[in-house]
């Protein structure tokens, strides 16, 4: 009997041990999942580092520009060209900037080609504005073909008793405000500037409703002009049938202006007017701009920009697709070079220059350079950036092309708005003065080696601060910064990491406690010499993973059972436990003490050394709670009496005081009878 209950303790030994380490491992492997989701890996890695950096915090994606829509009558364009000029119908936009691919339909939905595109066409395009309010389009429907520019009313025949005068101006009055029927009055006027108000033109015309057309000839230098009309109703203007202003509506006193370019020479000038109700003015001029107007460009036949320039001309944009082709007759496909140059008003701020080329570009701003790619390349973009203040900017660019096709454009737009770090430059450590640039940096992941961050800064002894509003979740964050050489991170103007010092590139880190909401989050490093790299992150720290805590396992120690006539009865004192409890086997438990009783051997029998041994019990949580460890001092005093022993389901003890916390099970197992030779 005792060698088969030993059997099933040892058993039960066994599954006890493989159930806690089933559990134990289970544990282990959730945490490690668990801690896989809520902690992802680091990823700002760099060599030498003595550990992996955190992952950088995902930024939000950009929000994408709004499309705008324009119908329009294409004014100029050239195949090769990469910006149109519309005289808008519906919407505002003039210019609209050509990109590579672009897709270009007819109205019945069949395929075309940028170069199938001429001036007096109809045209449908959408896509976003750039900062100079030119559209950048995605899409061009042609929905008319050249058509001859329209007015509200034929231009009637020249009598030829009264031709079109030079220099002054042939006024036709009408009754009406369409232009229609014979005129009322038609007389020369010196110029176009007349404030009537509330009165009538001259006598016979009323003062509400009525429209006016004059003509004139007059002798321009070669060169761009803009044209003038300052008018309370409805105005526009031609030159040579060009339509140049276009404001034909109901409008308080308005100021509308277009530009043209013109050869030298004469050229015919046609103002058409119309008043609706109350006040009634309208003035006409146009000033001469130069004989470049928008960029001077000296086109060389070499791609050096040596010698004498073969062609100069305005150009109205730098935006060209010539492919394999030659920009002019005067220049030659391959092996060619161009500079453009002109002064431009900007607004003060910072700014982002762009150029796209295949081959070499290079751009100055008041002789800051900007961007320098001289090379071969095939299309390729290139950024440079600078913080400018408000006012005239000479601009210069330079292109060459050594072979193959040949692609320009280079084109600007103000910084208004961060959606990513706005990142402040600085010549020098001490984030002293004025940036050289500011720009919008995607994420503070940089290693610029021994090289420079941009035009303008040098390769060592450079500052830069970082600023960002993010939201957060609430809960303790780990911010780490890896930099050679100083750094400091501040949240909401706290600063969580202070490390301005020289020093080759490091880990740092440090913790802060954030609520829900939006916090700033300023960076802020400079380098001295050799190595510059800057890398940022933070991750969120997780709440602690309840562990496996194995209840200690209570010792028992027997004292040996001295033969006597006394009933052996077993004394113990547990430290920690609360009442025991009875159970079927002797396991001092919650409230009861053992169901039975071990038995001594009777007098007249061979002693019997006995030890208690009790069962492991091990108590798991997954969630933390209080864990009691108990530990039983006193051994046991057995006593053997001369009486004959009575069962007694009652053991005397004395526990200890008990404190109302969770109490560990213990397991009584007495061992089998041992000959007296067992004793020691």
């Amino acid at each position: 009997m005792r060698d088969d209950g030993l059997a099933w303790r040892n058993i039960l030994i066994a599954l006890a041990a493989v159930a806690l380490f089933t559990i134990g491992l289970g544990i282990i492997v959730y945490v490690g999942i668990a801690r896989e989701r809520l902690m992802p890996k680091p990823t700002l890695v760099a060599q030498g580092s003595p550990r992996p950096g955190p992952s950088v915090t995902p930024w939000p994606s950009e929000t994408p520009q709004p499309l705008t829509t324009v119908v329009g009558i294409v004014r100029e364009y050239s195949p090769g060209a990469l910006i149109i000029v519309l005289e808008p119908r519906e919407g505002n936009v003039e210019q609209v900037i050509v990109p590579e691919n672009i897709e270009v339909s007819w109205a019945d939905g069949q395929r075309a080609s940028p170069r199938e595109i001429v001036p007096g066409q109809e045209l449908f395009a959408e896509g976003p504005l750039d900062a100079l309010g030119r559209m950048i389009a995605q899409r061009i429907v042609i929905t008319k073909q050249a058509i001859p520019t329209q007015t509200a009313s034929p231009v009637p025949p020249e009598p030829t008793a009264t031709p079109t005068p030079a220099n002054r101006w042939l006024a036709e009055y009408y009754g009406n405000r369409t232009l229609s029927g014979s005129p009322v009055l038609i007389r020369y006027d010196p110029k176009i500037d007349f404030r009537w108000q509330q009165g009538a033109p001259a006598p016979g015309m009323p003062a509400d409703n009525f429209s006016v057309r004059w003509r004139g000839r007059w002798a321009f230098d070669e060169g761009g002009y803009r044209f003038y009309a300052y008018s309370d109703d409805g105005v526009r203007l031609w030159v040579d049938g060009v339509l140049v202003i276009n404001q034909w509506k109901n409008q308080s006193p308005t100021l509308s202006y277009g530009d043209l370019y013109l050869k030298k020479g004469e050229h015919i000038v046609q103002v058409e007017y119309f008043e609706g109700v109350d006040n009634a003015e309208v003035r006409v001029w146009w000033d001469f701009r130069g004989a470049y107007p928008d960029w001077r460009a000296e086109y060389f036949a070499n791609p050096d920009l040596s010698g004498d320039p073969v062609l100069v001309r305005n150009d109205v944009a730098v935006a060209f697709d010539w492919g394999a082709a030659s920009p002019a007759p005067e220049v030659p496909a391959d092996r060619f070079s161009v500079r453009w140059t002109r002064t431009v008003q900007l607004e003060e701020g910072p700014y982002r220059f762009r150029a796209r080329a295949d081959d070499g570009v290079r751009l100055w701003v008041d002789s800051v350079p900007v961007i320098d790619e001289w090379h071969e390349s095939t299309p390729m973009i290139y950024d440079g950036y600078l913080l400018l203040d408000g006012g005239p900017h000479q601009l210069r660019i330079e292109y060459y092309e050594n072979g193959g096709d040949a692609f320009v454009q280079v084109w600007w737009e103000k910084i208004t708005s961060f959606t990513h770090w706005k990142g402040e430059y600085y010549a020098n450590p001490d984030l002293a003065g004025r940036p050289v640039f500011i720009r919008d940096d995607e994420q503070l992941d940089f290693n610029w080696d021994k090289g420079s961050p941009g035009k303008g800064i040098p390769v060592d002894n450079f500052s830069i601060r970082w600023s960002r509003t993010l939201s957060f979740e609430p809960g303790e964050y780990r911010f780490v910064a890896y930099a050679d050489d100083g750094v400091r991170v501040y949240v909401d103007g706290q600063l969580v990491i202070d490390e301005w010092r020289d020093s080759p590139a490091e880990w740092y880190e440090g913790v802060l406690s954030l609520d829900r909401g939006k916090h700033q989050v300023v960076v802020e490093y400079y380098e001295r010499g050799d190595q510059a790299i800057i890398k940022v992150g933070w991750e969120l720290v997780p709440t602690p993973t309840p562990t496996l805590t194995e209840t200690a396992t209570p010792t028992w120690t027997a004292t040996p059972i001295t033969p006597t006539s006394t009933r052996v009865t077993p004394t113990f004192t547990p430290t920690p436990s609360s009442t025991p409890t009875r159970e079927a086997t002797p396991t001092p438990s919650a409230t009861g003490t053992s169901t039975s009783t071990p038995t001594p051997p009777p007098p007249s029998l061979t002693p019997t050394k006995i030890s208690p041994t009790p069962l492991p019990s091990a108590t798991s949580a997954l969630t933390p709670s209080p864990t009691a460890t108990s530990t039983l001092r006193p051994s046991p005093t057995w006593t053997a009496t001369a009486t004959q022993p009575v069962p007694s389901d009652t053991p005397t003890h004395t526990p200890s005081p008990l404190s109302p916390s969770v109490t560990p099970t213990y397991t009584l197992v007495p061992k089998p009878s041992m000959t007296p030779e067992d004793y020691p």
